[in-house]
């Protein structure tokens, strides 16, 4: 994960211009809601200011695990338009234990059929998710350690819940990367705040971002990112025309419109630090690709 550095102002003028009055279509829809003390009605409209998160995110990334898919005409069809609180029913995350453990502990949530009526059509509460990490895995799952405040009608005063999910649009919460970087295509928990750490932890386990099953094509990705990435800050010592596009490849790889950023980020850090290092977690990632079956 990393951050999507956009202030809310900005997400609400892009909208503005992408789907001209559709913030006070938003804005009766909730009071609606406000008025019944609940989420209901027949369809929904924030399906029409998904490409606008789909370009915030670098052109269709998911926010979670950064696989990138196609731009906004196909990509629409494989990311959905994720809830951070869900807006109408909050479920029971099934924490693995050695996180509590660890320490994490969860809230029990209120009770079917009673979600974040009023962040239905709040932008602070978007970011476009593949379906895996949306519908296979977040579902109606929001996993905190404080008390819901299911009334709350503003994200930006509702971080007194303590949610365990880390949130990457804009400046709500922490940076993704000041909490989880990776080792090779393994994501850690490198924050020295306890709390934090565990955030890092239970974001990890929560979207499966470190499982070589469940994610199989996820962790081949990362492992290709990191073989090209090696290759070409290897030939950047060389001289000449050959070093220079070495270079300009690896800041096109870093970017963050470009996949999995983070974890290309993380490499880099290392082979600048220990280049030794650096070439055997290259090999293990080849070593993966060899074993992994198709």
């Amino acid at each position: 994960m990393i951050r999507y550095d956009i202030a809310l102002d900005e997400l609400e003028a892009l909208v503005d211009e992408r789907v001209p009055g559709w913030l006070e279509r938003a804005k009766s829809r909730t009071e609606g809601f406000r008025t019944k003390g609940k989420y209901e009605e027949k369809s929904s409209i924030w399906g029409e200011v998904k490409p606008v998160f789909m370009e915030v995110q670098g052109g269709a990334k998911c926010c979670f695990c950064e696989r990138q898919f196609e731009a906004e005409k196909l990509g629409r069809y494989e990311l959905d338009l994720e809830h951070y609180r869900p807006k109408g029913n909050v479920k029971k995350w099934e924490c693995p234990p050695e996180l509590v453990r660890e320490g994490v502990s969860l809230t029990e949530p209120p009770g079917s059929d009673k979600g974040y009526h009023l962040l239905a059509y709040h932008l602070s509460n978007y970011a476009a998710a593949c379906k895996a990490c949306n519908s296979g895995l977040k579902k109606d799952c929001f996993p905190i350690a404080g008390e819901y405040d299911l009334g709350g009608d503003d994200p930006g005063k509702l971080m007194g819940e303590r949610p365990w999910l880390l949130f990457p649009i804009g400046h709500l919460d922490v940076d993704p990367e000041a909490v989880i970087d990776f080792h090779g295509i393994f994501p850690r928990s490198t924050s020295d705040d306890p709390t934090t750490r565990l955030r890092g932890l239970a974001t990890i386990a929560f979207f499966s971002l470190d499982d070589v099953i469940a994610r199989k094509n996820l962790m081949k990705e990362r492992a290709l990112v990191l073989l090209l990435l090696h290759a070409f800050l290897v030939r950047t010592d060389d001289q000449g025309d050959a070093a220079a596009e070495s270079a300009a490849l690896v800041e096109k790889m870093l970017e963050p419109t470009s996949p999995h950023t983070n974890c290309a980020r993380s490499f880099v850090r290392l082979f600048r630090s220990d280049p030794a290092q650096a070439a055997v977690v290259a090999g293990d990632a080849g070593t993966f690709l060899r074993s992994v079956s198709p």
